[in-house]
């Protein structure tokens, strides 16, 4: 009587690791895009966090409170520092929002009076919590994304976004 013995052959190992390195080849580009676009999306939740943190200070202080673009950074800080916050030697607040030399955040106020190259580089945020309505275009080496905020609730939403080929 002979026995029969269930194995696989050296053959179908063989084609298995090859379908399986093939699924795993196809699929980490997949995974590569996903972090990315998560990276990007982190750039606008940081900015959205400190337009939310200015339109706080801003009701629960009862006094205007301003994003302002520098080099490399955006600031909040009070509309008009008192006297106090002067002689500090600070403008009333240290929340900032650093970025890269190959990162860029730029405001557009599409509804100012003033033309565009004439107009700061400030988000005003008044006592009531409501603020002026702009468009933030961020570009990045993970990509680009353009947000509108609403001057009402001072939420942005991202309405344009681009990940790199």
């Amino acid at each position: 009587m002979s026995r029969t013995r269930a194995a696989f052959t050296l053959i179908e190992l063989m084609l298995a690791i090859a379908m399986a390195v093939i699924v795993m080849a196809m699929a980490i580009p997949s995974v590569r895009g996903m972090s990315a676009e998560k990276r990007l999306h982190a750039t606008f939740d940081k900015l959205d966090d400190l337009a939310h943190k200015a339109q706080l200070n801003a009701v629960s202080q009862q006094r205007s409170w301003v994003l302002v673009w520098q080099e490399g950074k955006i600031l909040l800080q009070p509309d008009n520092p008192s006297a106090a916050e002067k002689e500090a030697g600070g403008e009333g607040s240290s929340e900032n929002l650093e970025f890269g030399k190959e990162e860029s955040y730029t405001l557009e106020r599409p509804f100012s009076l003033l033309p565009p190259k004439d107009t700061p580089g400030e988000w005003t945020f008044w006592r009531s919590g409501v603020c002026e309505p702009v468009r933030v275009l961020y570009a990045g080496p993970d990509g680009t994304w353009t947000a509108v905020y609403n001057p009402l609730t001072g939420h942005g939403e991202i309405v344009d976004q681009q990940m790199p080929k």
